[in-house]
């Protein structure tokens, strides 16, 4: 059973700004706050998934994308893990009531630990929120028995919802140790504003027999939207089958984890999120400190402006050697 990695993931120290005990994610406004609800559960084989979704093709903002459930915050009161577990309600249906999933299903989501902040590329910050699903054992005779029927798409955020395990997120993998459902990833480093940037992707196949009941049986929404799979060359004989691709914030999300999860303390010095890039932005740069997105951000936005554009423009020097610096150590 995977459950015993847990406690690697519990006993992680965030590193904020400047040995700050608040991540920048308080400091910034409401709009600007994101959070995403990572939940972790025992497969068939006792191995630890988590839950993904694909983004709606009506969204604007990354359509038809794998990604973590989770939104930007409501209220200056509303914590990340509230923002997460209430957003995740709204996109596929697990409830952010625990009374409510005991008292129905027979289940809850206990809450590990919170990440640090990452940038998005919309200029948000996102707080991984780190959540383990467990069964009570008095409402179980069998691992089929695990279900959650409220588990419902809403067609306007998510077009289907899946598993895949954590393990194959581990990113070079291990050595003598198979994937166990991805079918192949890469990684490059590449550069958003001068600045070192990991490019991660995951391929997964979309027919999976490890797949567990409670989510297999929910309806899949993508089949009528365009382009609902691409296609992939897996041998010789060139059987092709639907994959989807966890790749981008989401792909570097659960990278980290995996590493903290099955590496422990190896793993925790390593620069997790962008706690750094965010202050530094925030507080001498003049940006992310605006309900509206500044001119400068819409042309980091912008992939064909963000060719020429670089945090250079906004940082001293001397921060901007810093981050250089930092970054640069992270390509685990």
């Amino acid at each position: 059973m995977e459950s015993e990695f847990l406690q690697n993931i519990a006993n992680y120290k965030p590193r904020y700004f400047n040995n700050s005990k608040v991540s920048i994610w308080h400091k910034l406004p409401i709009s600007r706050r994101s959070a995403v609800l990572v939940i972790l559960f025992l497969g068939k084989s006792g191995e630890l998934r988590v839950v993904l979704s694909k983004r709606s093709r009506k969204l604007r903002s990354f359509p038809g994308n794998i990604a973590l459930p989770g939104g930007r915050a409501d209220t200056g009161l509303e914590s990340e893990w509230q923002t997460a577990r209430r957003e995740t309600e709204e996109e596929i249906g697990i409830s952010q009531s625990d009374l409510i999933l005991k008292e129905k299903f027979g289940c809850s989501i206990d809450q590990i630990n919170l990440f640090p902040c990452y940038l998005s590329r919309t200029f948000l910050a996102v707080t991984p929120c780190i959540g383990f699903l467990k069964w009570s054992p008095s409402k179980l005779k069998s691992f089929e028995d695990q279900h959650i029927s409220s588990v419902m798409l809403n067609p306007g955020e998510s077009s289907s919802i899946f598993s895949v395990p954590l393990k194959d997120f581990l990113q070079p993998k291990p050595r003598n140790e198979k994937l166990k459902e991805c079918l192949k990833s890469k990684h490059i480093t590449t550069k958003w504003g001068d600045l070192p940037w990991q490019y991660r992707s995951f391929i997964f196949p979309i027919d999976n027999p490890n797949e567990v009941k409670w989510l297999d049986e929910v309806q899949d929404l993508s089949s009528s939207e365009e382009e609902t799979a691409k296609e992939i060359e897996l041998n010789d004989l060139g059987e092709k089958i639907k994959i989807r691709d966890v790749w981008g914030l989401t792909a570097n999300i659960l990278h980290d984890l995996a590493d903290i999860t099955y590496n422990g303390s190896k793993a925790y010095d390593k620069e997790i999120g962008e706690e750094e890039l965010l202050n530094a932005l925030h507080e001498e740069g003049g940006q992310l400190s605006t309900k509206q997105r500044t001119d400068y951000e819409l042309k980091m936005m912008n992939h064909t402006s963000a060719k020429n554009a670089s945090f250079k423009e906004y940082l001293s020097k001397e921060t901007f050697q810093k981050l250089q610096k930092i970054y640069n150590g992270n390509v685990a």
